[in-house]
């Protein structure tokens, strides 16, 4: 019982601690702490033989001072959509959130440390989709000496478990001077969802649900919290990711509100669409299997693509999970092959191959390189 007792006294105090969008910006940090009191108050005097409880982190405008949301949203959007404290690092709190542990994110003790460092430029963002029936976990993370009157670049990465990791050392090189500051806005599920079980069918079966979340609730609402620069901001997905990110690229025309401007598409999985013997993903239900092919008829619909586009992938890659046939293309040649039709039609599209590296082992460096070049600490644009 007194277990009981002591997890609804945490479910009380971090559902105190949440502002959603229905407050825009109403709530204030004391208001918040005085709820919280409240919350600790009831809890000890239903248990008296239980001391209060204090709260663990102390609440700040900072954190809490309202999400302003887009009016895409719903009210029920709205409602279940906060910015929160950053729980990531506190498996306790994230495990009562969750309410089945951390989900896919695993960390090296190299990765917690790494992420303690820049802990102090989280913002960790919960955002409903009504359409999607999903609850959705968001870490932003705004660039040393953030400055809210100034306008900054965003750079979009899907999958957050498997590159919230990467994301301190692309931190570091803006830091140390190497590249120019960006928001990071690094999109994942919450707690309580197995993000690998979610990726196929957002990635590839629910691909237009996705992107219409991804481009009028979440983009539109970081555009109205923070001051974005969309004319330079950058989509990444890797894997499947890298099949949505191509979807999203050929599908950007159907979206009056153009939150990107730039594209990479990491090892595209587009398999997925039509390999029919996938042991644990069903594909049975795609009407048109190889519209990648056409990138999903963006040229019949426009005469050019106004967008920037980097395709990669490691040239060892293999298909790992499964025993392909020999007429399947490897996703290197799939990565060559899309290169060549982007090409043709004229777009701005630029291929690396990483040789001597395998699925996952050139990101990091692909991540760096790619801010660097792109974002060069010279650029003046964003002072």
């Amino acid at each position: 019982m007194k277990k009981l007792l002591s997890v609804l006294l945490i479910c009380g105090l971090m559902a105190a601690s949440a502002v959603s969008c229905a407050g825009k910006g109403e709530t204030s940090s004391a208001t918040v702490e005085t709820t919280a009191a409240a919350t600790t108050a009831e809890a000890a005097t239903e248990t008296e033989t239980e001391p209060a409880t204090e709260p663990t982190t102390k609440v700040t405008v900072e954190y809490y001072d309202g999400l302003i949301c887009s009016d895409n949203m719903t009210d029920k959007e709205k409602e279940k959509s906060s910015f929160r404290e950053f729980t990531l690092l506190d498996p306790d709190k994230a495990f009562t959130i969750g309410k089945c542990g951390l989900n896919s994110y695993y960390f090296y003790d190299s990765d917690k440390s790494k992420l303690k460092k820049t802990k102090d430029n989280f913002r960790e963002l919960t955002i409903y989709d009504e359409q999607l029936d999903q609850q959705f976990l968001v870490h932003v993370t705004l660039p040393p000496n953030y400055d809210k009157e100034k306008e900054y670049t965003v750079v979009f990465i899907t999958d957050s478990a498997y590159h919230l990791k990467k994301v301190p050392d692309l931190w570091k090189l803006i830091d140390d001077g190497e590249a120019s500051p960006v928001i990071f806005v690094i999109l994942g599920y919450d707690y309580d969802t197995r993000e690998e079980e979610e990726r196929f069918n957002k990635f590839i079966l629910q691909d237009k649900e996705f992107l219409d979340f991804i481009t009028d609730d979440l983009m539109k609402t970081i555009s109205l919290n923070y001051k974005v620069d969309a004319s330079r901001s950058v989509f990444f997905g890797h894997s499947f990711g890298g099949a949505f990110s191509h979807y999203a690229l050929c599908n950007s025309d159907n979206y009056e509100y153009q939150p990107f401007a730039n594209y990479i598409i990491g090892s595209p999985s587009f398999y997925a669409y039509f390999y029919p013997d996938m042991e644990y993903f069903d594909n049975s239900s795609i009407k048109d299997p190889y519209a990648f092919q056409r990138e999903f008829d963006y040229f019949d619909r426009n005469e050019t693509m106004d967008k920037n586009v980097l395709i990669c992938a490691g040239g060892r890659e293999n298909y790992y999970d499964f025993k392909a046939p020999d007429d399947l293309p490897t996703i290197p040649e799939e990565a060559k092959l899309l290169h060549e039709r982007l090409v043709s039609h004229g777009a701005n599209a630029e291929l690396k191959i990483y040789e001597d590296c395998y699925r996952n082992n050139y990101l990091a460096d692909m991540l760096k390189d790619y801010l660097k070049q792109n974002f060069p600490p010279e650029d003046k644009t964003q002072n």
